[in-house]
This record gives C-alpha cells, sequence and structure tokens, in this order.
C-alpha cells in the first residue's frame, strides 16, 4: 500500500461512540490519491474501541457531564502503550504494510496523534509519518520536534500528500520538489517548500472515498457527511478557519453537490447527511439554489447544516425545511453582549433569542453551541449564559469549555506560560480541567460548566419526551388514516 490515513481514536477513547463511520477530510484526500494511482485506505480510530454504534439522533443521548468525566479516562489511555486499540492500529499497520502513514492532527488530539506515529515507527522505522490538518499547519516547527513525524503538510492536502507518494516511489526522493511541507534534511535540518495554489475549482475534486474506510459497516453507519466549502467568511476569535484558509471561501457548485446527494442516495442507506462547512448559510443565493435543486430533483434525504443567526430568516427557513433540511447547528456561545462582542460574533443576546424562538416555530430541531471560560469572562458574564441557556428555545445544548487554538485571535490573549503548560491530555472541548480565565477561580469555573451540563441535560430530556410524544402521535395517526 502507498498511504494508509489514520483518524486517531479521540471520542471513543472518552467512552463516547460515533455516529459518523469516516472522517470526510481523510475519505476526500484518499479519493484524490486513488484517481492520482496510488493504493490507499483510510483507518478510523474511534471505530476500533468496538463501542455501540449511534443513530443519526444519538446526539439525544449524549450525556455532556459524562463526556467531560471521560477525559480522564482519555488520559489513562494514551499513556497505556498497552492498550487494546494500539494493538489495533499496529496490526493494521503490519497488515496493509503502507509505504507512509498519514495521520489527521487537531491541536486536542494532540496525544493520540503523538500514539500513533510511535507505533507506526516501532512497528515498521522505514514508513513515512505525515501530519496535516489545523495544527500541524499553523505549528509545523513546533510538530517537526517529534523524531516520530517526517512530514507535515500545510493547508490543503491533496497536492502535497500525492507528491510525498509519487516521491517514496522513487529512488531518490527529492522533498523539496513536494509542495506545501515541512521535511527533514539528511543532515537532519527542518525544511520547507512553498504552498501550491489553491485548488480553484472544488468541482474537479472526486466524491470522497468512503468505501476506503476500512472494517465500516454502512448499513450501520447510516450518517453522512460532506463540504460544500472551504474557508469561512467570519472572523470568530476562536475559530482558526481563517487563518488556516487565509479569509478566502472557495465553493463547490449546487449541481455538483447535487450530484453527490444523488451517489449518496443511490448507494447506501442514509438517515440525514451532515454539512461540515464552517458555516453553510453564510451565502443566501446559494442556500436558495441549493434548496430549490433538492425540491426540483426530488431528493428524498435528510440533512442537517450549520448556521449562524445573521442569516436566517423565515422565508429562508421555510424553505430549507421545505428541502428535508433536519437541523441547524447554531452557535450562541454565550448569554453576555460584551462577551460576545471579544469574540467577534456580530450579535446580540436578545437576537439570539428572538432567532431561536423563530427556528423553533417553523419547526426546524436546532443544536445550539454555548461556550464557558473565555479568558475575559467574568462571573456575571457566565451567568448570564446560564440564564440564556434556561430561556432559549432549542432542543440540545452543545456546552463546551474555551481551548485556546493556535491562529486564533483568543491564542493571543492568553498568556505564554499558560500556553506552555497546556496538557492536551486532559484539556479538552469537553473537560473540567479547561481552566484560562483571568476573573473567575477554578473552583468556580467547574461549579459554572457543573451547571451548564445540568440545564443542558434537562433540555435534552424534555426533547426526547417531545420527540417521543411526537413520534408515537404520527404513528398513531398514521393507523388512523389507513
Amino acid at each position: 500500500m502507498d498511504v494508509l490515513l489514520i483518524d486517531p481514536p479521540y471520542c471513543s477513547l472518552k467512552g463516547i461512540p460515533t455516529d459518523v463511520g469516516y472522517n470526510i477530510g481523510l475519505t476526500s484526500l484518499a479519493a484524490y490519491l486513488c484517481r492520482e494511482g496510488f493504493n490507499t485506505a483510510v483507518v478510523m480510530g474511534d471505530l476500533l474501541m468496538d463501542l455501540p454504534f449511534m443513530s443519526a439522533w444519538g446526539w439525544f443521548s449524549v450525556n455532556l457531564s459524562k463526556y467531560a468525566r471521560g477525559q480522564l479516562q482519555y488520559c489513562a489511555i494514551v499513556d497505556n502503550k498497552n492498550h487494546p486499540v494500539w494493538q489495533k492500529i499496529d496490526s493494521i499497520i503490519r497488515e496493509q504494510k503502507p509505504k507512509a502513514v498519514g495521520i489527521s492532527y487537531l491541536t486536542p488530539f494532540r496525544n493520540a496523534v503523538e500514539r500513533v506515529a510511535a507505533i507506526v515507527k516501532e512497528t515498521d522505522s522505514s514508513i513515512k509519518v505525515i501530519v496535516g490538518a489545523a495544527h500541524p499547519t499553523l505549528c509545523p516547527q513546533e510538530v517537526m520536534q517529534n523524531p516520530d513525524i517526517d512530514f507535515v503538510v500545510c493547508g490543503e492536502g491533496e497536492i502535497p500528500l500525492a507528491g510525498i507518494a509519487a516521491q517514496l516511489n522513487q529512488d531518490k526522493p527529492d522533498w523539496s520538489s513536494v509542495p506545501g511541507i515541512y521535511y527533514r534534511s539528511p543532515s537532519g535540518q527542518v525544511m520547507s517548500t512553498p504552498p501550491p495554489p489553491p485548488i480553484s475549482n472544488l468541482d474537479e475534486l472526486p466524491f470522497a472515498a468512503r468505501d476506503a474506510v476500512l472494517g465500516c459497516d454502512y448499513d450501520h453507519y447510516r450518517v453522512h457527511c460532506l463540504t460544500t466549502s472551504r474557508g469561512c467568511p467570519y472572523t470568530c476569535s476562536f475559530c482558526s478557519d481563517r487563518k488556516l484558509w487565509g479569509g478566502k471561501v472557495r465553493r463547490r457548485s449546487v449541481e455538483n453537490v447535487i450530484a453527490e446527494f444523488k451517489y449518496l442516495e443511490q448507494n447506501y442507506k442514509v438517515d440525514v447527511v451532515d454539512f461540515s462547512d464552517g458555516t453553510f448559510t453564510y451565502d443566501r443565493k446559494y442556500v436558495e439554489s441549493f434548496c430549490k435543486a433538492v425540491i426540483e430533483n426530488n431528493i428524498s434525504l435528510k440533512w442537517r447544516c450549520t448556521a449562524r443567526y445573521d442569516n436566517l430568516d423565515v422565508n429562508l427557513l421555510k424553505l430549507m425545511k421545505k428541502a428535508n433540511c433536519g437541523g441547524l447547528y447554531l452557535g450562541a456561545e454565550s448569554g453576555s453582549d460584551r462577551i460576545l462582542g471579544a469574540m467577534d460574533k456580530k450579535i446580540t443576546a436578545d437576537q439570539i433569542k428572538s432567532i431561536s424562538k423563530m427556528v423553533h416555530d417553523v419547526g426546524l430541531e436546532t443544536v445550539t453551541a454555548i461556550i464557558i471560560g473565555f479568558p475575559d469572562e467574568t462571573r456575571e458574564d457566565i451567568e448570564a449564559t446560564l440564564d440564556l441557556m434556561r430561556h432559549l428555545q432549542t432542543d440540545i445544548f452543545d456546552v463546551s469549555s474555551f481551548i485556546p487554538l493556535p491562529g486564533t485571535p483568543a491564542w493571543e490573549i492568553v498568556p505564554e506560560e499558560d500556553k506552555k503548560n497546556i496538557d492536551w491530555r486532559k484539556v479538552s472541548y469537553k473537560s473540567f480541567d479547561n481552566y484560562f480565565l483571568k476573573n473567575v477561580s477554578a473552583e468556580d469555573f467547574r461549579r459554572y460548566m457543573t451547571q451548564a451540563y445540568k440545564i443542558a441535560g434537562r433540555t435534552q430530556r424534555r426533547t426526547v419526551i417531545r420527540f417521543g410524544l411526537r413520534m408515537l402521535w404520527e404513528s398513531v395517526s398514521g393507523w388512523f388514516k389507513h
């Protein structure tokens, strides 16, 4: 095999199963490599823990407090090189015998990525280890300090990864000819090459190679995902998308996305399709065109997407619902207008409340994101967020604690000493150990997170009851109709 792509286990190490059987980024890279003639496969680490699969609506059953406490389990597993999940990865590498292993690397995944890289080198030191995605793109020199890592792919991965794969087949590889990478010279010096130009026409890329995932049963994993764009036009201070993509947005044509919907409809059992875009609804004309195309093509697939409060209105929401939209993921983040301003969200708490009610009245389900622990937050700010949660009309809350990600404006306001001391085994979006606040004690932060998780739990239980009653009514009314 030329390249084995690995998404390291993460959520499953905390005891939380996944509802999606593949990483859309890695399967898209696999499709490109296969088209270029390279033998490629994908390993999803979260499938290796043998947890019960999660249904399309599995987020109704996720216990956020349990997820947060699961960080201790994650810490224990990444520290235990003899854990069965690492042994399974070792066995797969020995069986597939790849020339190179590419690992997806997000900042909170650091310890899991380093464990996988070490396994590769212990299995066969001649296998090249490549890392890509947000963290190595933004921190390449830091990542290259790990001797188990041979290459960093910066930014868009298709052309650099194919270039590495091509050089692996040469007697004397010339790494300087591969664009967009960091590598080591024969003397051990870290070198880099200029990036390739961005792929201008995303329609030219093949659909994700979902069947390249080893051991994924799509009769069970019926949640599918795809992306329509690369980049995000917004400037939220906690997000690295703008730095990662240079502030520019490229988008697939509606016709190309509809073609992939038809492909999924014809080849898989699909419960729902999740759009993985930074913000799907940022371009109203595009959303309207997509919805009309879904209706005109009689596509029956349900879909969910990311959205912003400031680009929604009743007419657009009704059209989205008519086009089988099954839900929105919205970023409220805070109930404090001061913190919303610091986050550059360009919205107020009152607008969040009114638009959430509008979405609810149209009949679309929502998952609402909340972030607690932003560095400048005070007790009053956090209590305003908890009050917003108590009164907001939503189906599910996704509560996170703040993480300072490299490449974000928020990263710059975290003291250098705090950055150096982050233990990514303990710190994650869902953990009680995230503590970057200036004005609130660690003890009070944990207390506030506990309260937020309780409010989220109550909201979740009400939603489950309401959905259960709705399904019962639909079943009974359908029986009477027949």
